[in-house]
Order: C-alpha cells, then sequence, then structure tokens
C-alpha cells in the first residue's frame, strides 16, 4: 500500500511539474454583458456586431514593432472589436475590450472610440489588482478624446508616478489603439 501511495504522489508531482514548465497565460478579453453595458459609454447604441480579424505574421510584426513590445499569448492570431449601431442601423462608434497583463493578474477593460476615433470613455470590467488608483474616475478620464494618432503620446497626459496596474491601462489602451488602426483602419 505504502509503494501505492508513494507512486500516487509521484505522479500527482510530476503532473504539477508539467503543468508549471508547459502551461502558459492566455490573455483574451470577452466583452462582458454587452446589451447592458454599451449604453454606458453610447447610450444612443441600440444593437452591435462582433467583428473579427485574423492577423497576418506582417500585421502582428508591424503592431509589436509600433508598441515596442511582442504582444501577450492570446493576442497574436485575432483581433475582435465590435461595431455599434443606432436605432436606424447608423454606425455610433466601436467598443474594445482589452486584456492586459497586471501584477496579480490579467486586467480587462472596455473603452468606446467615437466616428471620429477618439475614447468617448473607458471602464475596468475586471481586475485582481490591490491597487486602486487604476479605477479612479481622475485617472480614467484621462484618456477621454485621446485619439489613434495620439496614441503614441499616451504617456503625456499623465502628471507624476504611476502606479503598476496604470502602467498596464495605459499599455493595453495604446495596444489596441495600434491593433484597431493597423488591421480596420488601414485593411
Amino acid at each position: 500500500m505504502n509503494s501505492l501511495l508513494r507512486f500516487i504522489t509521484i505522479l500527482a508531482a510530476l503532473f504539477n511539474l508539467y503543468l508549471y514548465l508547459f502551461s502558459q497565460e492566455v490573455y483574451i478579453c470577452i466583452w462582458r454583458n454587452p446589451e447592458r453595458t454599451m449604453k454606458r459609454i453610447f447610450p444612443d447604441a441600440f444593437d452591435y456586431k462582433t467583428r473579427n480579424i485574423k492577423i497576418s505574421k506582417e500585421k502582428r510584426k508591424k503592431i509589436e514593432e509600433r508598441l515596442g513590445r511582442p504582444l501577450l499569448p492570446g493576442q497574436r492570431e485575432n483581433f475582435t472589436y465590435y461595431e455599434l449601431y443606432g436605432k436606424r442601423k447608423e454606425l455610433v462608434g466601436y467598443i474594445l475590450a482589452v486584456s492586459q497583463k497586471g501584477e496579480y493578474g490579467a486586467i480587462e477593460l472596455v473603452f468606446g472610440l467615437d466616428k471620429e476615433k477618439k475614447i468617448k470613455d473607458i471602464y475596468i470590467q475586471r481586475a485582481r489588482e490591490k491597487d486602486k488608483e487604476f479605477k479612479k474616475k481622475e485617472f480614467l478620464t484621462l484618456f477621454r478624446g485621446v485619439g489613434i494618432k495620439d496614441e503614441g503620446r499616451l504617456e503625456d497626459i499623465f502628471k507624476g508616478e504611476r502606479t503598476f496596474a496604470q502602467k498596464a491601462v495605459t499599455l493595453g489602451v495604446r495596444k489596441e489603439l495600434i491593433a484597431f488602426e493597423e488591421l480596420v483602419l488601414k485593411r
């Protein structure tokens, strides 16, 4: 009986080692409760369409060059965004949902781009960060009005020292703005 228990213990330890060595964090963000939350950013929105774009190796390279770092696992093959429409089926804007690596796990954020491709509003959808500064309205409102062409100057809109989570949110927004421009606007 002791040898069977020892065998099971060793097998469990090897399995845990395998999981540790070969598992990889994946950063995919889904837009949770879109029917309810779309009006949070676009009060005139009535419906939405999900758009998925396959990221070619060339486009991924271009995005990563502009970003200055590789895309996270789960973000390298597909790009998803949402087109929002009003009651008369007119385009009112876009929603981008992004996951970015925080200090204690993924930070999921959602932001809207108006028809001029400027950030209308942003909110944190889910996070496990101990830091709460990145959720404060004073921080999030700094993104309002930032456009696609402003992504390179995102760092300049902040004064003072930023927390790890604030840096992660800024990077996530910048990454999505670059990807949207490269994959949607430059098709």
